[in-house]
């Protein structure tokens, strides 16, 4: 589905957070998790998750959400 590394951008205490985890594990995706500080430009738009340096993903993610997403970067 990628080639390319994903990251994820997550802050702490975000539950949206967690469920792009579980959407990551779900379609066997491996990636780099980054905590994100307060004064982070993606603060407040946790989960981001971004491939080759774009961002693919953010907001409310599922599998089928970020599949799509893979799938039009692909």
């Amino acid at each position: 589905m990628t080639d390319s590394p994903l990251v994820l951008f997550t802050s702490e205490n975000c539950g949206l957070c967690i469920k792009a985890k579980e959407a990551l594990a779900f379609l066997g995706l491996g990636y780099q998790e980054v905590l994100v500080a307060d004064d982070h430009p993606y603060r407040l738009r946790t989960p981001v998750i971004e491939q080759a340096g774009r961002v693919v993903a953010e907001g409310m993610i599922d599998r089928v959400i970020l599949r799509r997403a893979l799938h039009r970067r692909a």
